[in-house]
């Protein structure tokens, strides 16, 4: 196994990583940085664990984005937009939507369900400074990637019932990006969440 020792670009402190990951974290001055064709200090959060998570704890990340979503023109079979309408309220088309996308390497069908799971259960969740020595998994999914997945996490939501959504004509503005660790507990049964 390879190390890489980098430089925090905040304090120059070294950090070793034994694993390949976009994102690292200087525990020294608590910053984190992504490596994504040049070096950035990004915003990031930690969410605490629920104290009852005994469990094999483990972080996972997620870039969550801040959007401004507006449907422009809209036709359903049978009704009208369903789950876009619930986060805009009150008939509105147009609002501020936070997305989640998993920044780690997953397929498909895991990607689609921890995206629209905690884009439709928006979590609440208390910050910590640090990772208290517990394991994160790795960053692969770039800014500029989750940028461009958010769309379809939007489409998805919406596009569940097969011949319900026919037309949506919308424009959705990313205003912020974060990296947000999320606390899940490993089990026989996968991951499950740790708030």
């Amino acid at each position: 196994m390879k190390v890489v020792q980098i430089k925090c670009p905040r304090c120059q402190q070294p950090i070793n990583s034994k694993v390949k990951d976009l994102a690292f974290y200087c525990s020294h001055c608590r910053t984190m940085h992504v490596r994504d064709g040049g070096v950035n200090v990004i915003d990031f959060d930690i969410a605490e664990f629920n104290p009852g998570a005994q469990q094999d704890r483990v972080y996972m990340p997620f870039w969550r984005l801040f959007t401004n979503f507006n449907i422009n023109q809209s036709k359903s079979a049978g009704g009208a937009i369903y789950k876009l309408g619930k986060f805009l309220g009150g008939g509105s088309n147009s609002g501020n939507v936070f997305i989640y996308i998993p920044a780690w390497e997953t397929n498909v069908s895991e990607f689609k369900h921890w995206a629209i799971g905690l884009t439709e259960a928006q979590p609440m969740y208390s910050l910590r400074n640090d990772f208290n020595n517990i394991e994160r998994t790795p960053t692969v999914v770039t800014r500029e990637e989750a940028t461009q997945m958010a769309d379809f996490v939007i489409v998805t939501m919406e596009a569940e019932k097969p011949g319900t959504l026919q037309y949506l004509d919308y424009s959705l503005n990313v205003q912020d990006t974060r990296l947000v660790y999320m606390p899940y507990v490993r089990g026989q049964n996968g991951f499950a969440p740790g708030l």
